[in-house]
């Protein structure tokens, strides 16, 4: 063989070996590429939905925030309604009770009030606390009890009688002020108008 075909041949095979070694690093940086560009594609990804899922919690915080104050809103306005109704309902009670004063009944529901407490005290000193309406009743309490100390309570608006016998240490209040607002406690607890 002469030097040149010797020549070609070995620069032939020098540039098929380049040539492959060409194509294998260029396959070698397109594969780096790829995996490289997989990985940023991947942590975009990540990072968009880290950001989106962000959002949504902030998103979702305000809205529940939001209705955490209409529930405590309309649960207030629910509430001055309850009371409303039921301050309706006990002014009417309290008017009816005010004309019940006017009434003979009145009269015998003092006198059975007056006979309790005579039972409970017997002979000890009592003061006996009447309302302002009720001075002229003043008579049927000395009936049954003569030795009564009588006061005026200003407090007692509607009618009915307290007594104090200290030396017994007994109190009591059998006024239509007091069974009026044991009612409205009663009515508040199973009217059914819960504020839940």
């Amino acid at each position: 063989m002469n030097t040149k075909t010797k020549e070609s041949k070995f620069l032939d095979a020098i540039n098929k070996y380049a040539e492959q070694q060409k194509a294998q690093i260029t396959q070698e940086i397109e594969d780096y590429k790829n995996t490289k560009i997989e990985q940023a594609t991947q942590q975009g990804l990540q990072d968009a939905y880290d950001l989106i899922r962000a959002d949504i919690a902030s998103r979702k915080a305000v809205i529940v925030n939001d209705l955490a104050k209409k529930e405590l809103k309309l649960r207030n306005e629910l509430f001055r309604e309850r009371q409303s109704l039921a301050d309706k309902v006990f002014d009417q009670a309290k008017e009816q009770l005010l004309a019940y004063t006017k009434t003979d009944d009145y009269t015998r529901f003092l006198d059975r009030s007056i006979n309790e407490i005579k039972a409970h005290c017997g002979t000890a000193q009592c003061v006996i606390s009447i309302a302002p309406s009720d001075k002229e009743k003043r008579s049927l309490i000395e009936s049954i009890i003569p030795d009564a100390q009588i006061t005026v309570d200003p407090h007692i608006l509607i009618g009915g009688i307290k007594a104090n016998c200290p030396d017994l240490g007994i109190m009591m209040d059998d006024t239509l002020d007091a069974r009026l607002e044991q009612q409205r406690e009663w009515f508040i607890e199973n009217c059914g108008m819960k504020v839940v």
